[in-house]
C-alpha cells in the first residue's frame, strides 16, 4: 500500500530576490510552511504568501468609476506599490475607508482576486469594466517594464495637475455667478413687491404712463408665465438637439459656443495630450496610448478626435499627419508634434503642446475672471437704472401735476 501523500496546494507569493527585485508567482506545496521553506531555499525574502483559491471567480464590478474615484484608486495602488505592503489586506482597508460605495466595491473585488492567487495585473483585468481603459492598459505595460510605482506616481501627478487647473477656473467663476444669482433674487423681489405697489398708485391717480413703464408692468403681470415657459422650451430644445447629435456631437456644439466654448475645448485637449504623454512614457505604444486615452477624457468630442487619430496612425500615418486632418486640433500643434517625431522626442513635444494649450487656457480664464465682474455689474446697473426710470418717470409727472 503506497504511503499517504498530502494534497498539494497552489500558493501565490510575493517576494524579493537577492538583488532586492520584487518577484511573484505560484508554488505547489502541501502547506504554507512547506511553501515558505521552498521559497527560502531559492533565497527569496517572502513579503506575502496566500493560498490560491480554485473556486470560480466572483462577478466583476460593472459600475464605472468616476474621474475622482479613479484618481483615488490610482493613488492607493501607487502608495501600496511604493510601500511594498501586502495588497489584499490593504485593499480591504481602503474599501472600509472609502467614502464611495462604488469604489469600495472595486477595492473589495481587487482584494478578493488577489486572495485567490491572482496578480495585480490579473485582478485589474478582472475589474476592467469598472476601470478606465487607460488605467488598466498602463498598469499592464508598467508591470512588464517593472516600473509600476513610478508609472502610477506620474499618472497621479497628471490627475492632480489637471484637477488643480479645473478647480482654479471654477473658483474664478464662483464670484461672478454668485453676484448674478443675488442680483436675480433682488430683481425678483422688486418685481414681486415694489413694482406692484407703484402700479396700483399709477392706476388710482390715472397717470398717463410712458411705454417703458407700461412694458415693465406688463412684464410683471405675465413674466411669471413667460420666463418659466421660455426656460422650459429652451431646455426641451437642448435635450432634443443633444439626443439627435449624440454625446460627442453635443460636446462639439458646446465647444463652438462663444467665449467659454474654446476654453472648455482647449482644456480637454490639454488634458488629453498630458495623458497620451504619460502613457507613452510608461511602456505603451503610440497606437495603444491613443486608443486608451480616448477613454480617459470626459469630453466626448475630444475622445472622438483621439479615436480618429488612432485610426490614422493604424493606417500608417504619423501622428502629425493625422492631426493635420483634424480641424478641431490647433494648427500650431502639428509642426510641434512633427518636430518631436523627427527628433525621436515625441513625449517632449507632447509636453510642449500641453504647456502651450495650458497657457491658452490660463490666459482665457484670466480674461474671463477679470472681464466678467465689471461686465456683470454694468448689466445689473443698466437693469436697475431701467427699472428705476420706468417707475419714477410717471411718479415725477404725478407729483408735478399735484403741485
Amino acid at each position: 500500500m503506497p504511503p499517504w501523500e498530502p494534497d498539494m496546494v497552489s500558493y501565490r507569493y510575493l517576494a524579493e530576490d537577492a538583488s532586492g527585485q520584487r518577484v511573484d508567482g505560484h508554488v505547489e506545496a502541501s502547506s504554507v510552511e512547506e511553501a515558505r521553506h521552498l521559497l527560502e531555499e531559492k533565497e527569496l525574502r517572502i513579503l506575502e504568501i496566500i493560498q490560491a483559491d480554485s473556486a470560480s471567480a466572483p462577478p466583476p464590478p460593472v459600475e464605472r468609476l468616476s474621474r475622482d474615484e479613479t484618481q483615488e484608486l490610482v493613488e492607493s495602488v501607487a502608495q501600496l506599490s511604493a510601500a511594498e505592503l501586502p495588497l489584499a489586506p490593504a485593499f480591504r482597508a481602503a474599501a472600509e475607508e472609502s467614502d464611495s460605495p462604488r469604489l469600495a466595491r472595486v477595492f473589495d473585488a481587487l482584494a478578493t482576486e488577489i486572495e485567490r492567487g491572482q496578480t495585480l495585473e490579473e485582478a485589474l483585468e478582472h475589474s476592467r469594466s469598472a476601470l478606465p481603459k487607460h488605467v488598466t492598459r498602463m498598469v499592464q505595460a508598467a508591470i512588464r517594464t517593472g516600473q509600476l510605482g513610478p508609472a502610477l506616481t506620474e499618472l497621479v501627478e497628471y490627475y492632480r495637475g489637471a484637477g488643480t487647473l479645473r478647480q482654479s477656473i471654477r473658483d474664478g467663476m464662483t464670484y461672478p455667478l454668485l453676484v448674478f444669482v443675488l442680483a436675480t433674487v433682488l430683481l425678483c423681489l422688486i418685481f414681486a413687491g415694489v413694482i406692484g405697489q407703484f402700479g396700483q398708485i399709477f392706476e388710482e391717480f390715472g397717470v398717463e404712463l410712458p411705454v417703458l413703464t407700461l412694458a415693465l408692468l406688463r412684464f410683471r403681470a405675465f413674466g411669471w408665465v413667460i420666463v418659466p415657459a421660455t426656460i422650459l422650451v429652451l431646455a426641451i430644445l437642448a435635450l432634443l438637439v443633444r439626443n439627435s447629435l449624440g454625446r460627442s456631437g453635443w460636446h462639439r456644439l458646446l465647444s463652438s459656443a462663444p467665449v467659454v466654448g474654446p476654453l472648455w475645448h482647449w482644456l480637454a485637449l490639454m488634458e488629453w495630450l498630458g495623458l497620451v504623454r504619460v502613457l507613452l512614457r510608461n511602456g505603451m505604444t503610440l497606437l495603444d496610448a491613443l486608443r486608451a486615452s480616448a477613454d480617459g477624457v470626459a469630453n466626448a468630442n475630444v475622445s472622438r478626435i483621439a479615436e480618429g487619430l488612432a485610426d490614422g496612425v493604424a493606417r500608417g500615418r504619423s501622428l502629425s499627419q493625422a492631426m493635420a486632418t483634424q480641424r478641431q486640433v490647433p494648427a500650431t500643434l502639428v509642426p510641434l508634434i512633427h518636430w518631436g517625431e523627427e527628433a525621436g522626442a515625441l513625449d517632449d513635444s507632447l509636453e510642449l503642446g500641453r504647456e502651450m494649450l495650458e497657457d491658452r487656457v490660463r490666459m482665457r480664464a484670466f480674461w474671463l475672471h477679470v472681464a466678467l465682474p465689471p461686465l456683470l455689474f454694468i448689466f445689473i446697473g443698466c437693469t436697475i437704472a431701467t427699472v428705476v426710470s420706468a417707475l419714477f418717470l410717471p411718479l415725477i409727472k404725478l407729483i408735478s401735476c399735484l403741485s
